[in-house]
Protein backbone atom coordinates (compact mmCIF):
# COMPACT_ATOMS: atom_id res chain seq x y z
CA UNK A 1 0.00 0.00 0.00
CA UNK A 2 1.44 3.34 -1.08
CA UNK A 3 0.71 6.37 1.06
CA UNK A 4 1.39 10.09 -0.47
CA UNK A 5 2.30 11.45 3.39
CA UNK A 6 5.82 12.61 3.33
CA UNK A 7 7.79 9.90 5.55
CA UNK A 8 9.14 11.15 9.11
CA UNK A 9 12.56 12.96 9.52
CA UNK A 10 14.03 10.21 10.92
CA UNK A 11 13.54 7.45 8.63
CA UNK A 12 14.34 9.70 5.97
CA UNK A 13 14.58 12.72 4.13
CA UNK A 14 11.78 14.86 3.01
CA UNK A 15 12.29 14.68 -0.76
CA UNK A 16 11.33 11.19 -0.34
CA UNK A 17 7.71 11.24 -0.32
CA UNK A 18 6.25 7.42 -1.03
CA UNK A 19 6.37 5.22 1.82
CA UNK A 20 5.19 1.64 2.18
CA UNK A 21 4.87 -0.45 5.32
CA UNK A 22 5.58 -3.62 5.61
CA UNK A 23 5.83 -5.49 8.90
CA UNK A 24 8.97 -7.76 8.48
CA UNK A 25 9.91 -9.49 12.17
CA UNK A 26 13.11 -11.53 13.15
CA UNK A 27 13.24 -14.53 15.63
CA UNK A 28 15.86 -14.74 18.28
CA UNK A 29 16.54 -17.62 19.77
CA UNK A 30 18.97 -18.46 23.02
CA UNK A 31 20.26 -22.23 23.49
CA UNK A 32 20.00 -21.80 27.19
CA UNK A 33 20.42 -18.57 29.54
CA UNK A 34 24.51 -19.64 29.46
CA UNK A 35 24.57 -19.09 26.19
CA UNK A 36 24.37 -16.08 24.10
CA UNK A 37 21.30 -14.92 22.16
CA UNK A 38 22.04 -16.20 18.53
CA UNK A 39 19.45 -14.21 15.90
CA UNK A 40 18.07 -15.83 12.92
CA UNK A 41 16.85 -13.48 10.21
CA UNK A 42 14.91 -15.26 7.29
CA UNK A 43 16.67 -14.83 4.10
CA UNK A 44 14.79 -11.32 2.75
CA UNK A 45 16.21 -9.66 6.03
CA UNK A 46 19.41 -8.18 6.83
CA UNK A 47 21.56 -7.65 9.31
CA UNK A 48 20.79 -3.49 8.64
CA UNK A 49 17.37 -3.46 8.03
CA UNK A 50 15.93 -5.91 9.87
CA UNK A 51 14.44 -3.85 12.49
CA UNK A 52 13.34 -1.28 9.67
CA UNK A 53 9.94 -1.44 8.94
CA UNK A 54 9.24 1.63 6.69
CA UNK A 55 9.40 0.92 3.03
CA UNK A 56 9.79 4.14 0.82
CA UNK A 57 9.93 4.43 -3.12
CA UNK A 58 12.82 5.51 -4.18
CA UNK A 59 14.17 7.13 -7.46
CA UNK A 60 16.14 4.88 -8.98
CA UNK A 61 18.25 7.80 -10.56
CA UNK A 62 19.16 8.71 -6.95
CA UNK A 63 21.03 5.45 -6.28
CA UNK A 64 24.68 5.32 -6.01
CA UNK A 65 25.93 1.48 -6.92
CA UNK A 66 29.79 1.60 -6.60
CA UNK A 67 30.27 -2.00 -7.18
CA UNK A 68 29.77 -3.38 -10.65
CA UNK A 69 27.13 -6.31 -10.22
CA UNK A 70 27.98 -9.49 -11.74
CA UNK A 71 24.32 -10.87 -12.46
CA UNK A 72 22.49 -14.15 -13.29
CA UNK A 73 20.21 -12.81 -16.69
CA UNK A 74 17.57 -15.69 -15.42
CA UNK A 75 17.14 -14.14 -11.82
CA UNK A 76 16.68 -11.23 -13.48
CA UNK A 77 14.24 -12.35 -16.06
CA UNK A 78 12.12 -13.93 -13.20
CA UNK A 79 12.49 -11.01 -10.91
CA UNK A 80 11.40 -9.01 -13.76
CA UNK A 81 7.85 -11.23 -14.16
CA UNK A 82 7.36 -11.39 -10.46
CA UNK A 83 7.16 -7.38 -10.10
CA UNK A 84 5.19 -7.13 -13.08
CA UNK A 85 2.51 -9.25 -11.75
CA UNK A 86 0.45 -7.17 -9.30
CA UNK A 87 -0.41 -10.71 -7.35
CA UNK A 88 2.89 -11.62 -6.13
CA UNK A 89 4.99 -8.08 -6.71
CA UNK A 90 5.18 -7.56 -3.02
CA UNK A 91 6.78 -10.57 -2.07
CA UNK A 92 10.06 -9.16 -4.15
CA UNK A 93 12.18 -7.34 -0.61
CA UNK A 94 13.14 -4.25 -0.73
CA UNK A 95 16.94 -3.34 -1.15
CA UNK A 96 18.13 -1.34 1.55
CA UNK A 97 20.34 1.76 0.96
CA UNK A 98 22.65 3.65 3.33
CA UNK A 99 21.94 7.37 3.66
CA UNK A 100 24.36 9.59 4.21
CA UNK A 101 24.72 13.02 4.94
CA UNK A 102 27.86 15.11 3.36
CA UNK A 103 29.93 17.34 5.27
CA UNK A 104 27.87 20.03 3.89
CA UNK A 105 24.58 19.21 4.47
CA UNK A 106 24.21 16.98 0.73
CA UNK A 107 22.19 13.72 0.77
CA UNK A 108 23.74 10.44 -0.64
CA UNK A 109 21.90 7.36 -1.18
CA UNK A 110 24.49 4.51 -1.61
CA UNK A 111 23.42 0.86 -2.45
CA UNK A 112 25.70 -2.46 -2.26
CA UNK A 113 23.01 -5.47 -2.16
CA UNK A 114 19.80 -5.93 -4.42
CA UNK A 115 21.91 -5.75 -8.02
CA UNK A 116 19.78 -8.37 -9.10
CA UNK A 117 16.53 -6.33 -8.45
CA UNK A 118 17.79 -3.00 -8.98
CA UNK A 119 18.50 -4.65 -12.45
CA UNK A 120 14.94 -5.76 -13.12
CA UNK A 121 13.56 -2.61 -12.12
CA UNK A 122 15.84 -0.41 -14.24
CA UNK A 123 15.13 -3.01 -17.02
CA UNK A 124 11.28 -2.52 -16.72
CA UNK A 125 12.26 1.33 -16.77
CA UNK A 126 10.35 1.75 -13.18
CA UNK A 127 11.21 5.27 -12.02
CA UNK A 128 11.13 4.04 -8.33
CA UNK A 129 12.42 0.74 -6.47
CA UNK A 130 11.50 -0.39 -2.98
CA UNK A 131 14.06 0.36 -0.62
CA UNK A 132 14.75 -0.01 3.43
CA UNK A 133 16.95 3.77 4.35
CA UNK A 134 18.85 3.42 7.06
CA UNK A 135 21.15 6.17 8.17
CA UNK A 136 24.94 5.65 8.13
CA UNK A 137 27.60 7.17 8.29
CA UNK A 138 31.21 8.19 6.23
CA UNK A 139 33.12 5.47 8.40
CA UNK A 140 30.46 3.28 7.49
CA UNK A 141 30.99 3.65 3.89
CA UNK A 142 35.03 3.16 4.38
CA UNK A 143 34.11 -0.09 5.57
CA UNK A 144 32.51 -0.76 2.24
CA UNK A 145 34.79 1.09 -0.18
CA UNK A 146 38.18 1.77 2.15
CA UNK A 147 40.24 4.43 0.44
CA UNK A 148 38.00 4.69 -2.83
CA UNK A 149 35.50 6.61 -0.39
CA UNK A 150 34.76 9.78 -1.80
CA UNK A 151 34.66 12.92 -0.06
CA UNK A 152 30.84 13.99 0.19
CA UNK A 153 30.12 17.30 0.30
Amino acid sequence: MTSQSQPSALSCPASLVQTVTRSRGFQSMSQDNKKATETVLPDHLTVHAAHITEVHNVPLHILIRPIPSILDEEKVKSLMETIESEEVQNVVPPIDILWIKGRLGGDYYYSFGGCHRYEAYKKLKRETIPCKIFKSTIEDLRSYLGSSTPDLL
